[in-house]
């Protein structure tokens, strides 16, 4: 009696324990089923990819129906079009992923670029250079969007960094004229002594993810630039740099051409976008990664003293890099003003 006792536990055993493993195995990389998306919020016209993971986190994405709005899709990717929300899910034979949300949105900021003149009074071909941005700043629309800093080299506006920054961007002779800190220089027509304006003009095409804002205020000599950077997409390795530039300044200038009222000495050359203080390293200072997410707005407060700043003459210019140094997207702001996101 005892051992067939034990002989129909152990058979009830067996059975528990073969129903366990059957169950078991029937349910490895099927529980917890999710998928990835390359990004939660993206602009109209633009590609997602898609990746479907299992619950012991094998790539499984071969073997599911990918779903965006209920209609499955070939592959593991999907243009979108349209704005609004779409929801995204996955199944395998086995399981159904929870449902992914991927926004797609209108840009929020305008596209403005930065022109960078390195410059001297005693640089009588320089001012071709001048009469180019004021020529980029004359087009309709588009020159509203241009914003240049004139940095100058051996005279009463020289700014102290300025021989780190030609050493930075590769600056060897005057004048030259960088594009959104690129590599390609602003072209001079040698024959006519105009600047290439649709060559400058261009660089306000891309559309771009990121927009500043500026709100300063002046107490005495010292001035305070709160600039705010605001995320459409997500981004990453980004820097801020912040400039104080004055306007106004007269003082003389050699010039080769007839523009200014040359050629020769110009006694009463009236100097413009000249870059006198740094808020921030002339680099960039960093900007948190966890501040460059989608929908946020990074802020800092920035100060500076400079003697005889005003809000009549001066103004604050804001930028955002990138890791190669390259501008993204740049804001103008006259001292003393609120210049909102745009």
């Amino acid at each position: 009696m005892k051992t067939n006792y034990f002989f129909k536990i152990a058979a009830l055993l067996l059975v528990v324990s073969t129903l366990s493993c059957s169950s078991r195995s029937s349910n490895i990389g099927v529980e917890g089923l999710t998928i990835e998306v390359s990004d939660n919020v993206i602009y109209d016209q633009s590609t997602v990819e898609f990746k479907v993971v299992n619950g012991g986190g094998d790539d499984v994405t071969d073997n599911a129906t990918i779903f965006v709005d209920g209609v499955d899709i070939e592959g593991d990717s999907y243009l979108f079009t349209g704005i609004g929300a779409r929801t995204i899910t996955a199944e395998t034979t086995l399981d159904q992923a929870d449902p992914v949300i991927v926004e797609v949105i209108e840009p929020s900021y305008t596209t403005k670029m930065l022109i960078e003149d390195y410059t001297g009074a005693w640089c009588a071909w320089c001012p071709v250079v001048t009469k180019g941005i004021i020529d980029a700043h004359a087009v309709p629309v588009k020159g509203d969007h241009v914003i240049a800093v004139a940095i100058h080299n051996g005279d009463s506006m020289e700014f102290s960094l300025e021989s780190q920054m030609r050493s930075q961007f590769d600056v060897t002779e005057f004048p030259t004229a960088t594009l959104n800190r690129t590599p390609t220089f602003w072209i001079k027509n040698n024959v006519t002594l105009n600047m290439d304006i649709p060559q400058a003009l261009a660089f306000l095409d891309p559309v771009q993810p990121v927009g500043l804002a500026i709100n300063s205020s002046v107490n005495g000599d010292n001035v305070t630039a709160d600039v705010k950077v605001g995320f459409d997409l997500n981004q990453e390795d980004l820097k801020l740099v912040v400039f104080l530039l004055e306007n106004g300044h007269v003082e003389e200038q050699l010039d080769n051409t007839s523009y200014f009222g040359g050629p020769g000495l110009v006694p009463d050359f009236v100097h413009n976008e000249i870059l006198r203080k740094s808020f921030t390293d002339v680099f960039g200072d960093v900007i948190p990664e966890q501040e460059q997410r989608a929908g946020n707005v990074y802020e800092v407060s920035l100060s500076v003293n400079e003697p005889g700043v005003n809000t009549t003459d001066w103004d604050i210019v804001a930028f955002v890099v990138d890791q190669a140094g390259e501008v993204v997207n740049v804001q103008k702001a006259k001292v003393g003003t609120d210049q909102d996101f745009d």
